[in-house]
């Protein structure tokens, strides 16, 4: 679902795992007056409650959880009159293996209540990064956390981002912050939301799982058109 921001006079397509927490809070607090209310120990009780009861009976944990911030296939949905669109992409394998780091892993799936299933289906419960690739589509089919967070990006862009009035980069953050500020007269209220933790596991890929994942993220590349250069990432990749 496109984020409608009448601060900003913008309409957002968010991607997941390329910064979508971030500017969804920031859109919020701009357009609500205050910051986001879901997070610190609201957010903490709320996961508590909803993990014991095992239903989500509480109150939306988080942003994408919200009347107007949820993350929907995209649609052609209409753009208000003098409203510009815009949305927030990055490196297709960066996204991949950004997604493997912060939800792939064990405690997210005892988190999920997804070890069972991933235990059945043979898979390791913590894979490191080439053992994640080797069977990205079997992770994919059991765990829904892996599937919103490995989307493609048609699922979110269409299949034509000359719809876009602009694409920014996640790498290049700066030009999209003085976009932003430019529309609102003043300085963003943006800080980070998600921060990673530091993750030790492996994430050398062998040259057949490398050329696996170029595959996978191939459409998001040719979607993308030559805003990445393949040979670069190709490159970055294998060292």
């Amino acid at each position: 679902m496109a984020v409608v921001s009448q601060a900003l006079k913008a309409v957002y397509f968010d991607i997941t795992k390329v910064g979508s927490s971030t500017l969804k809070e920031t859109l919020w607090e701009l357009d609500h007056g205050a910051p986001f209310a879901g997070r610190g120990l609201a957010r903490v009780a709320n996961n508590l409650r909803w993990r014991l009861a095992k239903a989500k009976l509480s109150k939306p944990r988080n942003i994408h959880e919200q009347k107007g911030y949820l993350t929907q296939k995209f649609c052609l949905a209409e753009v208000p009159d003098g409203y510009v669109t815009f949305t927030l992409v990055r490196d297709p394998a960066a996204r991949i293996k950004s997604a493997w780091r912060d939800k792939i892993h064990i405690d997210q799936f005892r988190w999920r209540g997804e070890e069972m299933d991933i235990e059945n289906e043979g898979l390791p419960l913590n894979p490191n990064f080439g053992q994640f690739i080797d069977h990205f589509h079997d992770y994919r089919a059991v765990s829904r956390p892996v599937r919103v967070h490995t989307t493609s990006y048609s699922w979110h862009l269409g299949d034509d981002i000359g719809f876009f009035d602009r694409i920014f980069s996640i790498e290049e953050m700066s030009e999209m912050s003085a976009f932003l500020t430019e529309r609102l007269g003043r300085e963003l209220p943006m800080s980070h939301s998600n921060n990673s933790s530091l993750d030790c596991r492996n994430d050398r890929l062998t040259r057949k799982q490398l050329d696996t994942l170029l595959q996978i993220t191939q459409p998001d590349y040719r979607l993308l058109g030559g805003l990445y250069d393949l040979d670069a990432v190709e490159q970055r990749l294998a060292t």
